[in-house]
């Protein structure tokens, strides 16, 4: 009887064993859907609230966008929380392709500027709501607001 006790609780602990990637990283874990972007204020006139997804891992991020029929452009970076900020690396490379392109460019449907870090302010953050705000080089304030869904 104890062998089967130990064989039952060493089987929960392999099966509840950890299902983040390289360790913990908080309330940033998981998929979150961008339902608000704004620009100085207005909404773009192509922004869908139903379109954009940020996944975090690691210290991956992916921001899709998931377009009719299902079609589904990712885009790859790496991320890091300092200071109330979330710096977001879209300078990244592999074999074929220079720094910052293609599945590494930056989400340009955001407004994101090509191939360089981009530090974004929080506004505003819960372990299920958040708010990214920063300034462009034309001085146009981007605010975009996601609620976590995964």
């Amino acid at each position: 009887m104890r062998q089967r006790l130990t064989i039952i609780l060493l089987a929960v602990m392999v099966f509840c064993s950890c299902k983040v990637n390289n360790g913990d990283i908080g309330d940033f874990f998981g998929s979150w859907l961008m339902y608000s972007m704004t620009v100085d204020g207005d909404i773009p006139e192509d922004f869908n609230p139903e379109q954009t997804y940020w996944e975090f891992q690691n210290n991956l991020i992916c921001i899709s966008c998931v377009e009719f029929m299902y079609d589904k452009e990712s885009r790859w970076g790496t991320w890091s929380e300092d200071d109330n900020e979330l710096r977001l690396n879209y300078t990244h490379c592999s074999q074929g392709l220079n720094p910052g392109t293609g599945q590494y460019r930056a989400p340009d449907w955001l407004g994101f500027p090509p191939n360089r870090v981009l530090s974004l302010s929080f506004v505003a953050r819960s372990s299920n709501r958040m708010s990214l705000t920063w300034t462009d080089d034309n001085g146009r304030i981007y605010v975009y607001s996601l609620r976590k869904i995964w």
